[in-house]
């Protein structure tokens, strides 16, 4: 099959709604990982911190050999945070690119424009 080289007409103003809806669903998704983000946050000021022992401090025989109690994070949230602070970044990039799009678009709305399937995904898909 050519599906590679088929093209779809929309006009400009066609493209501009849907950008739009995209912006605006990026826009909602940057929104819900900060709250998200604020939530790992909290908990990390709650319990982030934890204190490590090791198995030989309750042994009072052993305990010129250990270091003695380590501070750790917990590496769960912080991946958590971590994975907060890049969908943040990834969907308010993509927010930006839509807008930018929107205003285009809308400076030229009657203008037709043929999308690929790419094209047609970018604007359209899901």
């Amino acid at each position: 099959m050519n599906r590679h080289e088929w093209e779809f007409e929309y006009t400009a103003a066609a493209l501009a709604d849907a950008a739009e809806k995209q912006r605006d669903y990026r826009t909602s998704r940057v929104e819900a990982w900060t709250a998200k983000k604020a939530e790992v946050m909290a908990k990390v000021k709650e319990s982030g911190l934890t204190v490590h022992e090791g198995p030989a401090a309750g042994m009072a025989s052993y305990t010129n050999a250990v270091q003695g109690a380590h501070v750790m994070v917990d590496t769960t949230l912080q991946q958590d945070l971590s994975e907060c602070v890049t969908k943040i970044n990834a969907h308010r990039q993509a927010a930006t690119s839509y807008d930018g799009w929107v205003q285009v678009l809308r400076a030229n709305p009657e203008k037709r424009v043929a999308l690929h399937q790419d094209d047609w995904l970018f604007f359209f898909g899901k």
